[in-house]
């Protein structure tokens, strides 16, 4: 029997290794900052399924358009790392110094973990559970410093500005 825990183990550490391994390779040095994202979007899609369960709005077309939306927004993170990439590349060659594009991404990604978590919050409160207010404020806090600190690296543009 020890044996066999000894090899179980052995193996499920070696699985876990190159699990950790290939979301490192795939997603980088943050890897944890995405699967937690992937975390939120089961939780939220759970969540929003019991929603409509007691609400009784629950069919599969719902549930299908609550799927794309989540591989939706993986999609446009794709994007604004990707396409933030290829630009700081560009900007590299043509001595346009772009580095600061990497962190559209990485707002990007904050934005939807925020809205996730808002998410889940409403269905939660929907359902009946006791959400601390604290933790609301602190999620609508963060959007906000989140908001303004983008608009730093990215100010918005201005109505009266001339082309």
């Amino acid at each position: 029997m020890e044996h066999f825990l000894s090899v179980f183990t052995d193996k499920a550490n070696l699985l876990g290794a190159a699990v950790v391994a290939a979301l490192g390779g795939v997603f980088g040095a943050h890897w944890q900052v995405f699967a937690l994202f992937f975390v939120l979007n089961v939780v939220d899609f759970f969540y929003g399924w019991l929603k409509g369960k007691q609400t009784g709005t629950v069919n599969s077309a719902k549930g299908a358009v609550g799927v794309m939306k989540k591989v939706s927004y993986w999609v446009v993170i794709a994007l604004a790392f990707g396409v933030a990439q290829v630009l700081i590349d560009f900007g590299a060659e043509i001595g346009a110094p772009l580095d600061f594009l990497r962190l559209i991404g990485w707002f990007t990604l904050g934005v939807y973990i925020l809205n996730e978590l808002t998410s889940i919050v409403e269905n939660l409160v929907v359902l009946g559970y006791d959400v601390p207010e604290i933790f609301v404020r602190g999620l609508n806090a963060a959007r906000k410093v989140v908001d303004a600190a983008g608009d730093r690296v990215v100010p918005k543009e201005d109505d009266n500005a001339n082309p």
